[in-house]
């Protein structure tokens, strides 16, 4: 069982040729920063790919933390010159044919990714930046009121928002995180709270602790 996350660049027109060859490489830099900030996720360095310009696709075999490590990627991305965004479509599943080219292989996990992926087209979903689909349908209920409910939240962080928060995933204390940043402990507190993301992670901590309940018997 894995997670395959699909992505686009949000609004990717507005970039000339130039600036579309330098957010290539920021996308394949981020991917190695969140690589470092995220090693137990697992991500499958060899299995990233970008297409089409503006679309790119990996695997992380750890699916408990897919949704985490996607966020996190967005957040590093974001942060980047130029500030691309992505919208990212996760799929929970097998890998039925393998390849280290992940646009090359096959499975359910795939499927759903590319499925959940299409949704973001609808006028409904045209606000969204997160999807994810599984092989319980209750699961899938519960997951899109979560990635709903973050994804209002993450589109209203700021640069300082997101630099914050990276820090704090990053040491695991707001007191590390207020020194790495150069700010007293009261304005990181302050940052992270005015966030949002204690709750954000709640979200996060439900998808992970979820999934990791049911892999075996339901999915």
């Amino acid at each position: 069982m894995v997670g395959v996350v699909t992505c686009d660049i949000i609004k990717s027109r507005r970039y000339s040729k130039t600036e579309r060859q330098e957010v290539d490489k920021l996308i394949r830099q981020a991917f190695g920063e969140t690589i470092e900030l995220m090693p137990e996720a697992k991500a499958d360095k060899l299995s990233f790919s970008i297409v089409q310009g503006d679309e790119f696709q990996f695997v992380i075999n750890d699916p408990a933390l897919a949704y985490r490590f996607a966020v996190f990627y967005r957040l590093i991305l974001s942060l980047k010159p130029l500030k691309p965004i992505f919208r990212a479509g996760i799929g929970i599943g097998e890998i039925a044919v393998g390849n280290d080219n992940s646009y090359k292989m096959d499975g359910s996990a795939f499927h759903r990714s590319r499925e959940v992926f299409q949704k973001f087209e609808k006028p409904k979903f045209r606000h969204r930046i997160t999807g994810i689909l599984s092989g319980n349908p209750e699961l899938n209920e519960q997951f899109e009121i979560v990635a709903m409910y973050n994804d209002f939240l993450e589109q209203r962080w700021t640069d300082k928002h997101r630099m914050a928060i990276i820090y704090y995933q990053n040491t695991g204390s707001l007191e590390e995180a207020a020194k790495k940043e150069s700010i007293s402990y009261q304005a990181m507190q302050q940052r992270i709270s005015r966030s949002g993301f204690q709750q954000f992670a709640k979200g996060l901590n439900f998808y992970t602790n979820e999934l990791n309940a049911r892999l075996k018997s339901c999915i």
